[in-house]
C-alpha cells in the first residue's frame, strides 16, 4: 500500500494553513474537525464550490441590487441575455450573433464608463483627505488622515492600501481639475503627479504647464503615446529643469536606468565612444549612478557591500543560496511531519 504523503503550502497564511494528501486525494482546511468541510474529497467535482464555506461568506446587499440593475441594462441590448440575482450570466439557446455583438458592445461601453468613474472616485477620495487635513486641529500627515477616516478598517470589499490612497491625494493636490477631466488613463495621472517638480515657484509653474500639455496630448492622441514614453518625457523635463529625481520613481524603473548607465560606462571604458560625444560629463554620470545606488540601498533592494553579491561556482550569491536552503528545509520538515 502506498504511503500517505502530505504537503502543506508554506506560503499560505499561518492562521489558515492549506494541507493536502496526493495519495488519498484529501484537502485539509483549518476548520473545526467535526465540520463537514474540514476534509474535502478532491475527486468530487466542485467540492469547494458546493461546500458550506462558500455559502457562509456574506454578500453585501448592494451587490444583489447591482446584479438586478445589470440585468435590466443587458436587456436594453438584447432579450436573449439575462443576469441572475447572484450574478450568473445566461444566454438563451436561440441567441444570434447579432445579440452577442450587441451585448458585447454594451458591456464594453460600461467597462470604459466604469473605468472613468473609478478615476473620479479616487480623485474625490484624495480631495476629501486633503480637506480633512485642512480642517483638523492637530495637523495630521496624509497617512494619519487616511487612518483617521477609516479607510484601512473596512471588513468587506476593497482592501485599500496606504500607498494607493496617498498617491491619489497627491494627484488631487497637483493636477488641475480641468486636466483630470480629460480622458487620460489613471496611470498617466499618477505618474504626472508623483514625479518631483522644481523648488523654484516660477520654474514650477512652467514645469506644471508643460506636464499638463503632455496630458492634453495624451487625451488628444492616445494611440501616439504609451506609459513608458510619457514617463520618459517627464524625466527629460526634469533634466531640463535640473530637478533631482526623488523616491517617487519605481524600483523597476530605477534598476533599468541604472543598468543603462552601467552599459554607458562600459562603452566609454572600452573605447567605443566618449562622454564628450554623448554630450555628458563623467562627473554627471557618476553622480547619477551614486544617487540611484543609494536609493536602491535605502529601499533594501541593493546590498551596500557589492562583494556580498558575487556569485559562486553554482551561479548563486550567498544570500540566494541561504534562501533556497531555508525553503528546502521547511518543505522537508512539512513532508516529514505530515501536517493535517
Amino acid at each position: 500500500m502506498e504511503k500517505e504523503h502530505y504537503c502543506t503550502l508554506i506560503n499560505a497564511p499561518k492562521s489558515q494553513p492549506v494541507s493536502f494528501s496526493t495519495t488519498s486525494g484529501k484537502l485539509f482546511l483549518n476548520k473545526d474537525e467535526e465540520s463537514d468541510d474540514s476534509v474535502i474529497n478532491l475527486s468530487t467535482p466542485n467540492a469547494i464550490c458546493n461546500g458550506r464555506g462558500v455559502r457562509e461568506i456574506e454578500t453585501p446587499e448592494w451587490v444583489g441590487h447591482f446584479f438586478e440593475r445589470m440585468d435590466d441594462y443587458s436587456k436594453t441590448a438584447t432579450k436573449a441575455v439575462s443576469i441572475s440575482k447572484d450574478g450568473q450570466l445566461s444566454i438563451e439557446a436561440n441567441a444570434t450573433p447579432k445579440d452577442l455583438k450587441q451585448i458585447t458592445s454594451h458591456l464594453a461601453w460600461l467597462f470604459e464608463s466604469q473605468s472613468r468613474q473609478n478615476k473620479e472616485i479616487l480623485v474625490w477620495i484624495g480631495e476629501i483627505i486633503l480637506d480633512y487635513m485642512a480642517r483638523a486641529s492637530h495637523s495630521p500627515s496624509i497617512e494619519e488622515a487616511v487612518d483617521d477616516l477609516g479607510f484601512l478598517e473596512r471588513d468587506n470589499g476593497v482592501k485599500w492600501k496606504m500607498k494607493t490612497l496617498v498617491k491619489w491625494v497627491v494627484v488631487a493636490q497637483r493636477i488641475p481639475h480641468e486636466i483630470r477631466q480629460l480622458p487620460v488613463p489613471q496611470s498617466y495621472l499618477a505618474e504626472a503627479a508623483l514625479f518631483a517638480r522644481p523648488e523654484d515657484p516660477e520654474k514650477r509653474v512652467k514645469f506644471d504647464n508643460i506636464r499638463d500639455a503632455m496630458l492634453l496630448s495624451v487625451a488628444e492622441n492616445p494611440d501616439e503615446w504609451s506609459r513608458n514614453s510619457f514617463v520618459a518625457c517627464i524625466k527629460e523635463l526634469q533634466h531640463e529643469f535640473d530637478v533631482t529625481p526623488t523616491r517617487n520613481e519605481g524600483i523597476s524603473s530605477l534598476q533599468t536606468r541604472l543598468i543603462q548607465l552601467y552599459r554607458l560606462q562600459r562603452e566609454v571604458e572600452n573605447g567605443y565612444t566618449t562622454y564628450a560625444k554623448l554630450g555628458l560629463d563623467v562627473g554627471e554620470i557618476s553622480a547619477w549612478i551614486y544617487n540611484m545606488e543609494f536609493e536602491l540601498q535605502y529601499r533594501h533592494k541593493m546590498n551596500p557591500d557589492p562583494t556580498q553579491e558575487i556569485p559562486k561556482g553554482d551561479g548563486l550569491t550567498q544570500a540566494a543560496r541561504e534562501r533556497i536552503i531555508k525553503k528546502s528545509e521547511a518543505i522537508t520538515k512539512n513532508d516529514n511531519t505530515g501536517n493535517k
